[in-house]
């Protein structure tokens, strides 16, 4: 029988610190790379609460790179608006050869960016579908879901298949009881998860609006499926076919969960930096060089940094704005 797999994860907070938790209730071996919450972390743990079980831990906490021991696999669970976090992954993973990095983040070509900072290290993207939130200092509260799909990144942008690498983490995520699906593509992958995101973070921020808000009212409803839309034809620029019923499936889903306010919004609405670079910038760059414009989309995106610059909190990663000094207690998703 394997030894149990060692992880390492950059971003203690909603997404990472439920990631991490669960994972070491299913006996893995999970070290923290933290700087806000580290000597909270050192001084009482990590606390989960979670439908899927309460865990609370004392898990070895580091403050930097350079303490980490061996480790399988980095995650990178802070937001894409931290440059220093995937430094900090991306150097975990350099100096430890063998260890993958299993980016969970939103947004295109997040893997691109580690892959640049670790060459010759094999880069996963994961898009995890959760609802959880940091409540406090080593504090997490997940309220719902929690499955993550993870592909391989390659540098040409082809399909990796299911490799070695994937079958581990998934099958990792499965023991911890969050679920874990491998996709073959992971660039179809993150195409299939913008539908989502691309309409509903920024409409929410726009139009004030939680999820069930936008679903009841037919005007926005027009404005989600038009975006839909648009991220369609963003993924055919770059050769992937998302089926026209898989944006009906997004709205009925939607329309069937649980009300919350998306992770854009609750960053909005503490003041923090928007991922508007990796949501709305990323693939509005892609279909432009493949000829494709996306006027939707595009008039989305100026509204967000509009709003966000009005509100001192920047629109991309390595902003100014403030940052919130109480949690939010609003569902979020991922």
């Amino acid at each position: 029988m394997a030894p149990p797999r060692r992880y390492a994860v950059v971003g203690v907070g909603g997404v990472g610190g439920l990631y991490a938790a669960r994972l070491h209730a299913a006996g893995c071996e999970v070290h923290l790379v933290a700087r806000g919450d580290a000597d909270a972390l050192e001084a009482d743990g990590l606390h989960l609460s979670s439908p899927l079980g309460d865990v609370a831990a004392r898990l070895p906490v580091h403050r930097g790179p350079a303490t980490v021991p061996e480790v399988d696999v980095v995650v990178l669970a802070a937001k894409t608006t931290s440059p220093s976090a995937r430094a900090t992954a991306a150097e975990v993973a350099r100096d430890r050869p063998g260890a993958s990095v299993l980016v969970l983040q939103n947004g295109l070509g997040v893997e691109a960016r580690v892959a640049g900072l670790a060459p010759g290290a094999t880069v996963l993207g994961g898009m995890a579908f959760v609802c959880s939130q940091r409540v406090g200092p080593g504090r997490i509260e997940h309220l719902d879901f929690g499955r993550v799909t993870v592909g391989e990144h390659r540098d040409d942008l082809a399909p990796a298949g299911i490799t070695p690498a994937v079958e581990a983490v998934v099958a990792d995520l499965e023991a911890a009881g969050v679920g874990g699906v491998a996709a073959p593509d992971l660039v179809q992958g993150r195409w299939e998860k913008l539908v989502w995101n691309v309409p509903f973070n920024g409409l929410a921020v726009v139009l004030r609006a939680r999820t069930d808000e936008l679903v009841a009212d037919p005007a926005a409803v027009v404005l989600v499926r038009t975006l839909m839309e648009e991220v369609r034809a963003g993924a055919a620029a770059q050769g992937r076919a998302i089926a026209p019923g898989f944006v009906d499936r997004m709205v009925r889903a939607t329309a069937a969960m649980t009300p919350y306010a998306p992770s854009m919004r609750l960053d909005f609405d503490a003041g923090r930096d928007m991922e508007v670079d990796a949501i709305y910038g990323a693939p509005l760059a892609a279909a432009r060089a493949a000829g494709v414009d996306l006027p939707a989309t595009a008039v989305l995106a100026a509204q967000l940094r509009f709003l966000g610059a009005q509100a001192g909190a920047g629109g991309g990663e390595g902003g100014t704005g403030p940052r919130a000094t109480k949690p939010s207690h609003s569902r979020s998703t991922r």
